[in-house]
Parts: C-alpha cells; sequence; structure tokens
C-alpha cells in the first residue's frame, strides 16, 4: 500500500479511519477552511506526488458543502501531481434526483457525476445506491457496493426463514428487497406500492404479501423524514404482523424525524450522524475489501 495514500474531508472522518487500519492504507492531512464570505480552501498537506489518493467523503447534509469540498480536493491533488484519485462515497448525495419527475427539473445525481469526472476522479465508489440507473451516468469506473450480506449475518439468529417477510417500503426498491432475501431461503418477500405527491412526502397506497403472525424486516437504502417507513410500518402493524424490523443504509433523519412502532431499527456507518434509539452497524469492511483489490 505504499503506493496509496488515504483522505477524509469533513463528512467521513470515523469511516476513512475504519478503512486505513482494516487497509493499511496510511491517511494524509487535509486542511480545509471557510472564510468569512462562506468561501472556501482545501489545501492538501501530504506528498501525493506519482502516488494513487483516496479520499472518502459523504456528500450528505449540508451536501452543496460536502460535494464541493470534494470537487475542490480532486483539483488539489491533481495539481500535487496524484497519479490517480479516488473518490469514495459511502452516501451518494442528490441520488434520489435520478430523473426527471416534474417539467423544469434537473437530472441532479446525473449532474453530481459529470461533476465529479470533470474535476478529476478516476474511479468512484458508492454504497447501495438510491438505483442502479445512475450507474450509467458515469464513463469512469463506478463501484455500488451492496451491504446486504452484513445485515444478514447481524439478523441471522433473530429470524427463522419461514417465517419471515423481506419488505420494500416502496416499489423502485423491489430489488433490494429481493436480494436481502436471498440470505434467508425459504422467506416471503412483500411490496408496498406508494405515491409521492411532493418531495419529503409520500402516501402508501397498497400492500402486496401476507404478514399476519410474521417477522417482518422492511428495508430501505435511505431514511430521511420516515414518513414512509411509518407509513409502512403502520399497515403491517394493521394486518397483525407479529414482530416489525427496519433497515435503512443511509441514516439521514432530516429534521429530528423519529421511526414509530418498529421492534429494532439498524442503519449503517456512511452517514456520521448521531441518532438515538438507532443501531448502527459498520460497512467499512465492503469498501476496505475492494480497496484491497486495487
Amino acid at each position: 500500500m505504499e503506493n496509496k495514500i488515504l483522505f477524509y474531508l469533513t463528512s467521513s472522518k470515523a469511516f476513512a479511519t475504519k478503512v486505513s487500519k482494516e487497509t493499511g492504507i496510511p491517511l494524509g492531512q487535509v486542511d480545509i477552511k471557510y472564510f468569512s464570505d462562506g468561501e472556501l480552501l482545501v489545501q492538501c498537506l501530504s506528498d501525493v506526488k506519482n502516488k494513487e489518493v483516496i479520499v472518502i467523503q459523504s456528500t450528505g447534509k449540508p451536501s452543496a458543502q460536502t460535494l464541493f469540498e470534494l470537487e475542490l480536493f480532486a483539483d488539489a491533488v491533481r495539481n500535487s501531481g496524484a497519479k490517480k484519485v479516488v473518490a469514495c462515497l459511502p452516501y451518494y448525495g442528490y441520488c434520489r434526483q435520478d430523473r426527471i419527475s416534474y417539467d423544469g427539473e434537473p437530472v441532479s445525481a446525473r449532474v453530481v457525476a459529470k461533476v465529479l469526472e470533470t474535476v478529476g476522479f478516476d474511479a468512484v465508489y458508492t454504497i447501495d445506491l438510491h438505483t442502479e440507473e445512475i450507474e450509467k451516468y458515469f464513463s469512469v469506473n463506478f463501484v455500488n457496493l451492496k451491504p446486504f450480506s452484513i445485515y444478514a449475518e447481524y439478523f441471522k439468529d433473530k429470524v427463522e426463514p419461514k417465517d419471515l417477510v423481506v419488505i420494500t417500503p416502496d416499489h423502485g426498491s423491489d430489488d433490494r428487497a429481493i436480494a436481502f432475501g436471498k440470505y434467508f431461503p425459504g422467506c416471503s418477500v412483500g411490496f408496498f406500492t406508494k405515491h409521492r405527491s411532493r418531495p419529503n412526502q409520500s402516501e402508501v397506497l397498497s400492500f402486496t404479501g401476507d404478514v399476519e403472525g410474521k417477522t417482518c424486516i422492511v428495508i430501505d437504502d435511505i431514511i430521511d423524514t420516515c414518513g414512509t417507513i411509518n407509513n409502512a410500518i403502520e399497515v403491517l402493524t394493521n394486518k397483525k404482523a407479529k414482530k416489525i424490523f427496519v433497515i435503512g443504509t443511509h441514516a439521514v433523519f432530516s429534521s429530528n424525524s423519529r421511526i414509530r412502532g418498529a421492534s429494532e431499527v439498524v442503519v449503517s456507518d456512511t452517514l456520521e450522524n448521531e441518532v438515538e434509539g438507532v443501531r448502527v452497524i459498520s460497512v467499512t469492511k465492503l469498501l476496505s475489501d475492494e480497496l484491497k483489490k486495487r
């Protein structure tokens, strides 16, 4: 790993520190300054000449700020002679804006992809991307890591597959529920259909599946306002589910939102948010194992 060096920016210090320990890639130093007028300066303090530079930064809240830090860092290390520059975004901000829903809207996920390429990243890694359609926006090497095996290991002693229903809270996440369900042979899969009238508000329309007397695991990529999850829990409770677990990879939890009625809520450490009452499972090994292959 002598020709590699790893950096973190403001959003992913703990995550990057774990990855450094797991991979043996040394941590570099970077200085980030915000001036009184709001402008930003990112300065690389380590020697990166002829090295592969890896930077870890989740582009979550404040998403414009964390994304711009990443852009300036790429330019800084390119100017310092880095051989390759790799971006690791445990959480890919703007991922939910992956298509045009209403006239006049941008495809923000595509804009982010093009910006990352333009500033000089040779490869991009992320975890549990909102939709795999985003991958087509990249022409550089793009890797979307799936955390389902880690979640399955955690739940293997908590559930009986024959009594388990794996559920997606909206139709767009059907593949996620099916992929996770494969770790529990004999389980069944349920699906919600939802309509979102405007951003951050949702309405559950219908549910397909039998949950009476069964344990449910509701799995999604992002937990934000908790409206979708809480609506799903209410429906499942009314349908006499025995127990309800919730998995959400990216713990956004904006506006002090909370999940109600779940036996346990499990999230990953892609976002370094402190949320009371949730279990955090590290997914750093996913990225560490992939970086070891480089």
